[in-house]
């Protein structure tokens, strides 16, 4: 099968693309949602509880309205539980840093993923990554780097650390994935992966008493917000994964720290440095260069 080129994208891999833009503009909302969800007296848990229970029960009731079996495709097993393992991490890390440091510096570490997925893919030879996408890759973190400034001297240990793990996190969500057969159904991964979550997630929650409600009508929209928008988030990469490729899908990823930072910006009032029009100019020259030099493995055909 001949390569895929920008030139030549399918109707398949341009729904995978519009699905990437589709997950990356949720996951970077959702950081800031969470952020005012903290600030109306909410906390981690509770937020991290709710994202894992409220995307459970939807999923499952729209599955039992359609009829649709529960079962998990030959093969898909492991893919599944690399999914579920994937997902927790980014919930509990990605939700938790923003406690502990400020939005858009977890934002950036949680960037750093779709650099792991290319490095990953281009050891074990899935992909052939060039020097030119590989410096994109490297050009484009720089420039979000300059673009947020971070003050690093004002900055807790435990929010880098839970930022690191959600960046590891989302690649073994990516690269797991990636190998799921075609013949696995989408919404018993998303129940499967978000009961995993409540199970682990749930009895701590109760057990601890540490449970915390916002105040008022913004804080209460915030933790909804995180909820649904998790769904969203949740189909839009593994669709993008499956239709457009997981170094493709990884490229477009890289728009969910801008939107981080915009969102940020206008909700939380972050600011930024002096740099930020030729920083986050370098990052979308670099991202655009990257996507041109890259050479993918050809996207999965879609289900018959």
């Amino acid at each position: 099968m001949a390569e895929s080129t920008l030139r030549d994208f399918s109707p398949t891999t341009r729904l995978g693309l519009l699905l990437a833009v589709v997950g990356s503009a949720s996951y970077g909302l959702i950081i800031t949602a969470t952020r005012l969800a903290y600030d109306a007296g909410s906390n981690p848990i509770t937020v991290i509880a709710a994202r894992a229970a409220v995307p459970t029960v939807i999923i499952a009731l729209v599955m039992l309205a359609r009829r649709q079996a529960f079962r998990i495709a030959p093969g898909a097993f492991w893919p599944m539980a690399g999914i579920a393992l994937g997902q927790l991490g980014i919930t509990v890390g990605y939700l938790g840093a923003v406690a502990f440091i400020p939005v858009s510096l977890a934002a950036l570490v949680f960037f750093a993923h779709p650099v792991l997925v290319a490095v990953v893919l281009g050891l074990f030879g899935h992909s052939r990554v060039g020097w030119a996408a590989a410096l994109a890759f490297a050009a484009a973190f720089a420039g979000l780097t300059l673009a947020l400034a971070p003050s690093f001297g004002l900055l807790d240990p435990r929010g880098l650390a839970l930022a690191f793990c959600a960046a590891v996190s989302g690649t073994l969500l990516i690269l797991s994935a990636d190998r799921l057969p075609a013949a696995q159904d989408v919404l018993p991964i998303g129940l499967y992966m978000n009961l995993f979550a409540l199970i682990v997630v749930g009895p701590y929650a109760l057990a601890s008493g540490s449970l915390a409600a916002p105040q008022g009508a913004l804080g209460w929209g915030a933790l909804t917000f995180v909820c649904l928008s998790y769904v969203a988030a949740f189909f839009g990469i593994v669709g993008a994964i499956r239709y457009a490729g997981a170094l493709r899908a990884a490229l477009v990823f890289n728009l969910e720290p801008v939107i981080a930072i915009v969102s940020a910006i206008l909700l939380l009032g972050d600011a930024l440095t002096l740099l930020p029009p030729a920083a986050v100019g370098l990052a979308f020259a670099a991202l655009t260069l990257a996507t041109l030099a890259e050479r993918p493995k050809p996207p999965l055909a879609p289900p018959a």
